[in-house]
């Protein structure tokens, strides 16, 4: 992932003060938006769409205070690109209304952490293949149960369990390489190691 802004876009806003605090604050900016979004192809996405936003908005007005103001649409962006993310996966399971479940409580604290868990689980299953998403979500969500879910996709019940199985695998994995950083690097060394031992 590139730590500068594309060339065309460089020349565009550089020497204002929104260019220069971006450039400043480009790094912690973007472990902001990975507390909302864990794909590194979204997170700078999102960076370069704060910067063109807060750039054009600097256009009509002087800011005051660059870094808050980044900081404020990258909130509003993240979570815009985290309510879409969610709405691909709630496409497959119709009226199912997962944000009545998942944030019961009026906490502003409990419903940040409820959004960026949704978010990635969302991410998760959205990785599985389209058989073995469907398998899943019929499981998850609809407790479906094995019988009904391989009647339902004309599929054996054990297929249905090999889906399921591969389909939890999966999403723990990406669920766990996101929430701690460390987790991936320590997967990569245990690989080498094996690698070396063969």
């Amino acid at each position: 992932m590139s730590s500068k802004l594309s060339p065309t876009r460089t020349r565009r806003g550089e020497g204002t003060p929104i260019y220069r605090a971006f450039i400043e604050f480009q790094a912690p900016l973007k472990r902001y938006i990975s507390r909302f979004l864990h794909n590194a192809h979204d997170i700078e996405d999102v960076a370069q769409e704060v910067f063109l936003r807060a750039y054009n908005a600097e256009q009509g007005k002087a800011i005051e205070q660059p870094k808050p103001f980044l900081f404020r649409i990258a909130k509003h962006v993240a979570l815009t690109q985290l309510t879409r993310k969610s709405r691909q996966i709630t496409s497959y399971i119709g009226d199912f209304d997962e944000s009545g479940v998942l944030l019961g409580e009026n906490s502003a604290e409990y419903e940040a952490i409820a959004h960026q868990s949704i978010g990635l689980h969302c991410e998760a299953v959205a990785q599985l293949p389209p058989q073995c998403r469907r398998v899943y979500l019929m499981r998850k969500v609809y407790a479906m149960s094995h019988k009904e879910i391989a009647e339902h996709l004309g599929i054996a019940v054990s297929t249905v369990e090999n889906h399921l199985t591969k389909g939890l695998a999966q999403c723990d994995r990406y669920i766990r390489e996101r929430s701690d950083p460390g987790y991936h690097a320590a997967a990569r060394h245990k690989t080498k190691s094996r690698g070396g031992e063969q």
